[in-house]
C-alpha cells in the first residue's frame, strides 16, 4: 500500500520509496525507510499531511504515491 492509500488517523511505517529521485526527496524531508508517521489529512489529488515528532508536513501527491507503507494502527 502507498501513503496515498493510508486512512486518515492511521499510523504507518515507511517501508520503501520506489523511485530514486523520490527517495532522495523523501529522505531530505526526514522520511526514510523505518520512519513512523501519522496520517493527518488527505486532499483529493493533492498533498497528504503527516505528523512526525510533533510537526506536520505536507507530502505532495506524486511523492506520496511512491512511498510504500505498512499500517501500524
Amino acid at each position: 500500500m502507498t501513503l496515498l492509500d493510508a486512512e486518515i488517523s492511521s499510523t504507518v511505517s515507511i517501508e520503501q520509496i520506489s523511485l530514486p529521485q523520490s527517495r532522495l526527496q523523501a529522505i531530505c524531508l526526514g522520511f526514510g525507510p523505518g520512519t513512523t508517521v501519522q496520517v493527518v489529512q488527505k486532499l483529493p489529488h493533492g498533498p497528504v499531511v503527516v505528523r512526525q515528532r510533533g510537526r506536520n508536513v505536507a507530502i505532495g501527491y506524486e511523492l506520496a504515491r511512491c512511498i510504500v507503507v505498512t499500517v501500524l494502527s
